[in-house]
Protein backbone atom coordinates (compact mmCIF):
# COMPACT_ATOMS: atom_id res chain seq x y z
CA UNK A 1 0.00 0.00 0.00
CA UNK A 2 0.77 3.77 -0.30
CA UNK A 3 2.65 4.50 3.38
CA UNK A 4 2.11 8.54 3.91
CA UNK A 5 5.58 9.65 4.66
CA UNK A 6 5.05 10.64 8.06
CA UNK A 7 4.26 7.15 9.22
CA UNK A 8 7.37 5.76 7.04
CA UNK A 9 10.33 5.83 9.45
CA UNK A 10 7.85 3.60 12.13
CA UNK A 11 6.28 1.07 9.45
CA UNK A 12 9.73 0.82 8.73
CA UNK A 13 10.68 -0.90 12.22
CA UNK A 14 7.95 -3.93 11.16
CA UNK A 15 10.98 -4.99 8.49
CA UNK A 16 14.11 -4.49 10.23
CA UNK A 17 15.79 -7.37 10.78
CA UNK A 18 13.94 -9.63 8.34
CA UNK A 19 14.13 -10.29 4.49
CA UNK A 20 12.03 -6.85 2.97
CA UNK A 21 10.75 -9.75 0.42
CA UNK A 22 9.13 -11.91 3.43
CA UNK A 23 8.24 -9.11 5.47
CA UNK A 24 4.41 -8.37 4.88
CA UNK A 25 2.26 -5.38 6.55
CA UNK A 26 -1.73 -6.08 7.07
CA UNK A 27 -3.96 -4.17 5.20
CA UNK A 28 -4.71 -1.48 7.09
CA UNK A 29 -6.53 1.79 5.66
CA UNK A 30 -3.72 4.79 5.25
CA UNK A 31 -5.96 7.23 6.62
CA UNK A 32 -6.61 5.05 9.49
CA UNK A 33 -3.01 4.66 10.24
CA UNK A 34 -2.95 8.56 10.82
CA UNK A 35 -5.92 8.79 12.66
CA UNK A 36 -4.14 6.91 15.33
CA UNK A 37 -0.87 8.10 14.92
CA UNK A 38 -2.70 12.43 15.58
CA UNK A 39 -4.97 11.24 18.49
CA UNK A 40 -1.96 9.62 20.30
CA UNK A 41 -0.01 13.09 19.60
CA UNK A 42 -2.65 15.48 20.28
CA UNK A 43 -3.48 13.43 24.01
CA UNK A 44 0.56 13.61 25.08
CA UNK A 45 1.59 10.34 24.03
CA UNK A 46 4.81 9.21 22.70
CA UNK A 47 4.95 8.30 19.35
CA UNK A 48 4.12 4.59 19.21
CA UNK A 49 5.15 1.98 16.67
CA UNK A 50 3.49 0.57 13.71
CA UNK A 51 3.21 -2.67 14.98
CA UNK A 52 0.94 -0.82 18.28
CA UNK A 53 -1.12 1.08 15.51
CA UNK A 54 -1.53 -2.04 13.94
CA UNK A 55 -2.74 -3.75 17.04
CA UNK A 56 -5.09 -0.81 18.29
CA UNK A 57 -6.79 -1.39 15.42
CA UNK A 58 -6.79 -5.30 15.09
CA UNK A 59 -8.16 -4.81 18.98
CA UNK A 60 -5.45 -6.49 20.54
CA UNK A 61 -4.87 -7.60 24.27
CA UNK A 62 -1.06 -7.47 24.23
CA UNK A 63 -0.56 -3.72 23.89
CA UNK A 64 -1.45 -1.09 26.75
CA UNK A 65 -1.35 2.81 25.32
CA UNK A 66 -2.52 4.44 28.48
CA UNK A 67 0.44 4.86 30.43
CA UNK A 68 3.40 7.57 30.86
CA UNK A 69 6.74 7.76 30.71
CA UNK A 70 8.99 8.26 33.44
CA UNK A 71 12.71 9.13 34.05
CA UNK A 72 15.27 6.66 34.78
CA UNK A 73 18.16 6.90 37.42
CA UNK A 74 21.55 7.82 36.08
CA UNK A 75 22.83 5.38 38.19
CA UNK A 76 21.43 2.19 37.15
CA UNK A 77 21.87 -0.17 34.32
CA UNK A 78 19.81 0.79 32.20
CA UNK A 79 21.25 4.79 32.33
CA UNK A 80 21.69 6.46 28.95
CA UNK A 81 19.24 4.42 27.54
CA UNK A 82 16.79 4.84 25.07
CA UNK A 83 12.66 3.81 26.09
CA UNK A 84 10.08 1.29 24.53
CA UNK A 85 7.22 0.04 25.20
CA UNK A 86 4.48 2.04 27.57
CA UNK A 87 6.05 3.73 30.58
CA UNK A 88 4.04 2.81 33.67
CA UNK A 89 2.00 5.51 35.83
CA UNK A 90 2.41 3.29 38.88
CA UNK A 91 3.95 4.43 42.14
CA UNK A 92 7.42 2.67 43.12
CA UNK A 93 4.96 1.36 46.32
CA UNK A 94 2.61 -0.58 43.97
CA UNK A 95 5.76 -1.63 42.23
CA UNK A 96 7.47 -3.17 45.67
CA UNK A 97 4.13 -4.83 46.68
CA UNK A 98 4.31 -6.15 42.53
CA UNK A 99 7.89 -7.27 43.74
CA UNK A 100 7.53 -8.54 47.19
CA UNK A 101 4.43 -10.79 46.13
CA UNK A 102 6.64 -12.32 43.25
CA UNK A 103 9.81 -13.04 45.33
CA UNK A 104 7.03 -15.29 47.77
CA UNK A 105 5.48 -17.13 44.98
CA UNK A 106 8.60 -18.17 43.51
CA UNK A 107 11.20 -18.75 46.61
CA UNK A 108 13.44 -16.04 46.28
CA UNK A 109 14.43 -13.19 49.04
CA UNK A 110 12.27 -10.41 48.27
CA UNK A 111 14.80 -7.59 49.20
CA UNK A 112 17.11 -9.21 47.07
CA UNK A 113 14.73 -8.88 43.84
CA UNK A 114 14.10 -5.36 44.82
CA UNK A 115 17.49 -4.33 44.71
CA UNK A 116 18.46 -5.86 41.64
CA UNK A 117 15.13 -4.22 39.60
CA UNK A 118 16.37 -1.09 41.69
CA UNK A 119 20.19 -1.34 39.64
CA UNK A 120 18.65 -2.62 36.54
CA UNK A 121 16.05 -0.47 35.66
CA UNK A 122 15.39 1.84 39.00
CA UNK A 123 11.45 0.51 38.78
CA UNK A 124 11.39 2.20 35.63
CA UNK A 125 9.08 -0.60 33.31
CA UNK A 126 10.17 1.05 30.23
CA UNK A 127 13.85 0.80 30.73
CA UNK A 128 15.64 0.06 27.54
CA UNK A 129 19.49 -0.17 27.51
CA UNK A 130 21.35 0.40 24.94
CA UNK A 131 22.25 -3.27 24.86
CA UNK A 132 18.57 -3.98 24.41
CA UNK A 133 17.64 -5.11 27.88
CA UNK A 134 14.43 -4.38 28.42
CA UNK A 135 11.75 -3.53 31.58
CA UNK A 136 12.38 -3.61 34.95
CA UNK A 137 14.19 -6.61 35.79
CA UNK A 138 16.19 -5.70 32.17
CA UNK A 139 15.62 -8.95 30.38
CA UNK A 140 17.67 -9.54 27.03
CA UNK A 141 14.89 -10.79 23.72
CA UNK A 142 16.33 -14.55 24.44
CA UNK A 143 15.95 -14.54 27.97
CA UNK A 144 12.18 -13.10 27.82
CA UNK A 145 11.75 -15.93 25.72
CA UNK A 146 12.74 -18.32 27.19
CA UNK A 147 11.27 -17.49 30.25
CA UNK A 148 7.65 -16.94 28.56
CA UNK A 149 7.56 -13.18 28.52
CA UNK A 150 5.22 -11.79 25.69
CA UNK A 151 5.38 -8.15 27.02
CA UNK A 152 8.57 -7.39 28.90
CA UNK A 153 7.19 -3.50 29.76
CA UNK A 154 4.11 -5.33 31.67
CA UNK A 155 5.86 -5.10 35.13
CA UNK A 156 3.92 -8.17 36.34
CA UNK A 157 5.34 -10.61 33.12
CA UNK A 158 8.59 -9.07 33.68
CA UNK A 159 9.30 -9.51 36.94
CA UNK A 160 7.83 -12.93 36.36
CA UNK A 161 10.51 -13.78 34.28
CA UNK A 162 13.22 -12.14 35.50
CA UNK A 163 12.35 -13.80 38.94
CA UNK A 164 12.37 -16.94 37.63
CA UNK A 165 15.19 -16.62 35.74
CA UNK A 166 17.52 -15.27 38.54
CA UNK A 167 15.66 -18.13 40.29
CA UNK A 168 17.39 -20.70 38.03
CA UNK A 169 20.83 -18.90 38.53
CA UNK A 170 20.75 -19.63 42.59
CA UNK A 171 19.56 -23.23 42.00
CA UNK A 172 22.88 -23.43 39.12
CA UNK A 173 25.07 -22.02 41.94
CA UNK A 174 23.77 -23.78 45.23
CA UNK A 175 22.73 -20.12 46.58
CA UNK A 176 25.90 -18.39 46.26
CA UNK A 177 23.86 -14.71 45.75
CA UNK A 178 27.27 -13.40 44.30
CA UNK A 179 27.79 -15.47 41.35
CA UNK A 180 24.30 -15.55 40.61
CA UNK A 181 24.19 -11.76 40.22
CA UNK A 182 26.96 -11.99 38.00
CA UNK A 183 26.00 -14.10 35.81
CA UNK A 184 22.73 -12.07 36.00
CA UNK A 185 24.54 -9.83 34.67
CA UNK A 186 27.25 -10.44 32.67
CA UNK A 187 25.80 -14.10 31.40
CA UNK A 188 26.33 -17.45 32.99
CA UNK A 189 28.80 -18.23 29.72
CA UNK A 190 30.96 -15.81 31.03
CA UNK A 191 31.08 -16.97 34.81
CA UNK A 192 31.12 -20.86 33.58
CA UNK A 193 33.94 -19.63 31.05
CA UNK A 194 35.93 -18.50 34.21
CA UNK A 195 35.54 -21.79 36.02
CA UNK A 196 33.52 -20.00 38.92
CA UNK A 197 30.95 -21.93 40.60
CA UNK A 198 30.91 -20.56 44.38
CA UNK A 199 31.46 -17.06 45.79
CA UNK A 200 34.69 -18.00 47.16
CA UNK A 201 36.07 -18.43 43.47
CA UNK A 202 34.30 -15.38 42.15
CA UNK A 203 35.96 -13.30 44.73
CA UNK A 204 38.98 -15.07 43.74
CA UNK A 205 38.75 -14.10 39.92
CA UNK A 206 36.67 -10.70 41.02
CA UNK A 207 39.36 -9.10 38.95
CA UNK A 208 38.56 -10.44 35.43
CA UNK A 209 34.75 -9.87 35.47
CA UNK A 210 33.79 -6.70 33.76
CA UNK A 211 34.03 -3.49 35.66
CA UNK A 212 30.25 -3.15 35.07
CA UNK A 213 29.87 -6.65 36.53
CA UNK A 214 32.28 -5.80 39.08
CA UNK A 215 30.14 -2.52 40.36
CA UNK A 216 26.49 -4.49 39.74
CA UNK A 217 27.32 -7.19 42.51
CA UNK A 218 28.86 -4.75 44.40
CA UNK A 219 26.27 -2.19 44.52
CA UNK A 220 23.06 -4.73 45.13
CA UNK A 221 25.20 -7.17 48.02
CA UNK A 222 26.04 -3.24 49.56
CA UNK A 223 22.56 -2.31 49.57
CA UNK A 224 21.51 -5.51 50.85
CA UNK A 225 24.23 -5.67 53.58
CA UNK A 226 22.96 -1.73 54.89
CA UNK A 227 19.30 -2.83 54.81
CA UNK A 228 20.12 -5.97 56.79
CA UNK A 229 22.47 -3.63 59.42
CA UNK A 230 20.27 -0.95 59.99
Amino acid sequence: MNVPVSLQPYLNQLSYGTNTSQAALPSVDDGLFSDVLQAQLASGQRVITAEEIIAELDGSPEWNFAQRLEEVDTNSSAANTTVGGRASNLPTSALLEKIDRMARSIGVDNDLIREVVRAESNFNPTAVSQAGAKGLMQLMDQTAKAMKVRDVYNPDENLAGGTKYLKSLLDRYDGNVKVALAAYNAGPGRIGRLGIDNDAELEEKYSQLPQETQRYVEKIMNRLQADRTS
